[in-house]
């Protein structure tokens, strides 16, 4: 953390630099209006592997179903981990996009199980890092942010009416971040027999830094306060917290979510 890079004595002399690697950090509140947490989050820095969830709001169970789909994409994950022989996997979306259809599969069965045929569902982003690049899949309105140069762009589309109304050009962005119904999914883990996830991989350079979060963030910080506290000059852990504090501060009226990523070489 200190800008010196470690590095190995190798024959002829030659210094080679260590791999970069991964600090990260998870961090999840219930807020300050929510009864219980429906979030839920996990982070395996050694692998590079960055999964978050947020339980469903009007349904259900909603803890019940981000635990499923947390669960259930890890499972896939680890299963084809235990299959690779040199850990470098082939499609690496498409994996993703299997775990997403594994954690799909499991909460349309705690459905059928149900006594009373309870409905539940689940937002779900993944993020699979190493140095040069991120893959993630994403269902639902969670997020997944690159922050570049002070810059912040956000990597994944919310799958909800009003993202799609702003799309058609009926809505701006402005509008949207307060629009009654900004909150209404068109796509989520749960509600149908098939869903299909939005997958994509992102190229990243030195000291890019990367945020999945619900929506118990964004709805009350805006972008610009994000960056800010995204790109501090602190651990992981303490920037996670920093986000959190915000959103508690803004009203905290969702449980709030986060999970912040970046490579230190």
């Amino acid at each position: 953390m200190d800008g010196l890079k470690d590095t190995a004595v190798v024959p002829g002399n030659a210094a080679v630099s260590n791999p970069p690697v991964l600090e990260c950090a998870a961090r999840t509140d219930i807020g300050l209006v929510r009864e219980r947490n429906e979030d839920a989050v996990w982070v395996d820095p050694g692998r590079g592997w960055l999964l978050l969830a947020d339980g469903m709001g009007g349904y259900r169970s909603g803890d019940l179903a981000s635990a499923l789909a947390v669960s259930y994409a890890l499972n896939r994950l680890r299963r084809d981990a235990e299959k690779s022989v040199d850990g470098k996997n082939g499609d690496r979306a498409g994996l993703l996009a299997a775990s997403i259809a594994d954690a799909n599969a499991a909460i349309r069965s705690a459905v059928a199980q149900s006594l009373g045929n309870d409905m539940m569902g689940s937002t779900f982003v993944g993020a699979l890092l190493r140095p040069d690049e991120v893959v993630y899949a994403h269902v639902g309105d969670s997020r997944l942010y690159l922050l570049r140069a002070g810059a912040l762009t956000q990597l994944s589309r919310d799958h909800t009416m009003v993202q799609e109304f702003v799309d058609a050009g009926r809505l701006s962005s402005s509008m949207a971040q307060n629009h009654p119904y900004r909150g209404l999914l068109t796509r989520g883990l749960g509600i149908e027999d098939d869903v299909e996830p939005d997958t994509g991989t992102r190229a990243l350079e030195a000291e890019d830094r990367l945020l999945l979060c619900s929506d118990g963030l964004t709805d009350m910080v805006d972008e610009a306060e994000i960056a800010v506290l995204l790109g501090a000059r602190a651990p992981a852990a303490e920037v996670a917290a920093s986000l959190v504090d915000a959103a508690r501060a803004g009203g905290g009226r969702d449980n709030i979510s986060v999970i912040v990523a970046w490579f230190v070489a």
